[in-house]
């Protein structure tokens, strides 16, 4: 494919478009509903929304369109020759067609067939595979690729370079049915050594032979609230602000992300350069947004704006369906997410019981998921659900979000009242409040009040919709 002009580059970004083959669904009932349950994913609708979104994108005419990972449900077979038919139309316009892997896209022991009440595996794909079937979005001889990930550099145009990064941890998925204890996809994502510094020299070549670059990954490279990295961190690579920080020195201020299927922005300094990252939220769950930025080469800005799906050919009011859907789904997400990550949450209350022994004395919390997750519910299932709302819409910020933020402190409060006891309850009480509350609260201010690295001195914030980003 020849490269592309640079005068006003159009770039459409999509992300998490989850596709779920129709094969994969052969009848209705509980299997798939008890999947549906816990998941805000219209997985039953995905193979009209991305037919609804490419043909969308068609009418943009965009020059480029990134694909920042996660295209398949569970990285089915069926899936994914789906995607690629959907995708491979943008090509056969003369539109540029750049993916990456996400972590629910290679090697998966979620890959099912439903049928009724019963679920059998579903063939998924390889790392090599995936390559085979993306050849012509990425993988072919044009691009430059790393010998040991499925990432790769791709020069666009004279000014302008993608580095596309695959960071997932795929080869550590287990499967029951090669003998492991459990079926597992590994959500976390990271990056070893030589594949860092080959990402690092690809950016430097670039920056030295005039160009700019634009980095593309399914994994959070910068933190979208305080203390991401340790409160979400299969969200993020690992040891991402050295990576962050090798990359902004290389040239790269900018790259675009998803897996937490957010609209936001968020933004990092280092040595008085910066580092954005656009974060796409998903097309298959609600806000159902997908982004275009307009490069500017000649004067080194890109200009966003989101774009959202309100509605389908089967249903005018699909927007809001999806609003619903993320309401009522949100119980079943805590329970989901707490099953999952419990032997994780359970250290981290083991570790912190060793450090502050005399204080987690009065404490009693609950020794189960369930127990745990319908704690939380009971005292702040109303204020997170507007919260995440709000998080996953993007532009936070305002007196509606101010309010939440009390709310859920109020609910906090609550927690505390009902698991802490004993006769030094007061003061049990008094110091857990304290050690909580101020990193809670941190929490939250920068989660709704959109405030990029808060507390720092490059604080800033970032309209999630309509920035103008430096190249």
């Amino acid at each position: 494919m020849d490269k592309i002009s640079d005068n006003n580059l159009k770039i459409a970004v999509i992300s998490d478009l989850h596709v779920m083959a129709p094969e994969l669904l052969v009848n209705d009932g509980s299997a798939i509903e008890k999947y549906l349950a816990q998941d805000r994913k219209m997985l039953r609708e995905s193979p009209e929304i991305i037919d609804t979104l490419v043909g969308d994108i068609l009418d943009l005419k965009p020059d480029i369109v990134l694909v920042t990972g996660d295209m398949t449900k569970d990285g089915e077979r069926k899936s994914h020759e789906l995607v690629v038919s959907h995708l491979q139309r943008l090509v056969d316009d003369g539109i540029q067609v750049l993916v990456v892997p996400g972590n629910h896209d290679i090697n998966n022991p979620d890959a099912k067939v439903y049928d009724g009440d019963t679920t059998t595996q579903a063939e998924t794909i390889s790392r090599k595979e995936f390559a085979q079937l993306y050849r012509h979005m990425g993988y072919d001889g044009q691009s430059r690729r790393d010998p040991d990930t499925l990432s790769y550099c791709r020069d666009i145009s004279d000014r302008l370079t993608i580095l596309a990064i695959d960071a997932c941890m795929d080869r550590l998925n287990t499967f029951v049915s090669h003998g492991d204890a459990r079926d597992h996809c590994k959500t976390s994502g990271s990056l070893e050594t030589a594949t860092q510094q080959w990402l690092v020299d690809q950016a430097t070549a670039a920056k030295a032979a005039g160009r700019y670059v634009i980095a593309m990954m399914h994994h959070h490279l910068v933190p979208h609230f305080h203390m991401e990295d340790t409160l979400a961190a299969p969200y993020m690579v690992g040891e991402a602000q050295q990576l962050c920080h090798r990359l902004i020195d290389a040239g790269v201020h900018a790259i675009f992300t998803g897996h937490l299927h957010i609209s936001d922005v968020c933004q990092t300094s280092h040595n008085g350069s910066q580092m954005v990252e656009i974060a796409t939220a998903s097309a298959v769950g609600y806000p159902c947004q997908w982004r275009v930025a307009t490069c500017n080469t000649g004067v080194g800005k890109m200009q966003l704006r989101s774009i959202t799906l309100h509605s389908l050919p089967s249903d005018d009011d699909f927007g809001e369906h999806a609003r619903e859907i993320f309401q009522r789904c949100i119980p079943t997400m805590t329970h989901g997410v707490i099953n999952r990550y419990w032997p994780e949450i359970r250290q981290a209350i083991d570790t912190y019981s060793a450090k502050h022994s005399f204080i987690m004395r009065f404490v009693n919390l609950p020794d189960t998921p369930s127990g745990l997750a319908e704690l939380l519910l009971k005292h702040l299932q109303e204020p997170v659900s507007a919260a995440y709302i709000a998080f996953a819409e993007g532009n936070e910020g305002g007196s509606d979000n101010r309010q939440i933020i009390e709310r859920l402190i109020g609910g906090v409060n609550q927690v505390v009242n009902q698991t802490v006891r004993g006769i030094l309850k007061p003061l049990a009480k008094v110091v857990l409040r304290l050690r909580i509350y101020s990193t809670f609260r941190l929490v939250l201010q920068s989660i709704l009040e959109d405030r990029n690295d808060i507390g720092t001195s490059h604080e800033a914030i970032i309209n999630d919709h309509t920035a103008i980003i430096n190249l």
